[in-house]
């Protein structure tokens, strides 16, 4: 067995209150004494001056909850919550990006009036064709 390891025996119900007693102190210690302490100052500046609603003691403490969580979440290292303030972009690059959306835009339209000029010529032809068509059975019909 590990040397290092401290047990902690609890003998009789006096034992058993002891913990009781410790525990309830971390919970009030930790809990509900700084969500009564939110509550207080929600209640305070935001009631007053935004004529928002009171807050009882269980949304202080899921205030608290939320400010605590939080406060861990964003100064723990191994977070997976980041922020980057976003630097923009120079005015080379927009115009860069708006040279090479002008040119995609050209070659777009390029394309549709080669096969709006495809088009037109086969219904040309078409045309012809029926115009051929017709003149040879009025031909026939002489």
């Amino acid at each position: 067995m590990n040397k290092n390891y401290k047990v902690i025996t609890i003998n009789g119900i006096r034992g058993v209150i002891a913990i009781i007693f410790i525990a309830l102190g971390l919970v009030a210690g930790f809990i509900i004494s700084p969500g009564w302490v939110c509550m207080k100052v929600w209640n305070y500046f935001m009631s007053d001056l935004y004529a928002l609603p009171l807050m009882n003691i269980y949304q202080g403490i899921m205030l608290w909850a939320i400010v605590a969580l939080s406060l861990y979440l964003l100064n723990n290292k191994r977070a997976l919550i980041g922020f980057n303030s976003f630097q923009g972009l120079s005015p080379e690059q927009i115009r860069d990006i708006m040279k090479r959306a002008r040119e995609s835009e050209l070659k777009v339209l390029k394309n549709l009036e080669i096969k709006d000029i495809d088009k037109s010529e086969d219904n040309d032809n078409i045309k012809n064709k029926d115009i051929n068509f017709s003149d040879e059975q009025e031909k026939l019909r002489r």
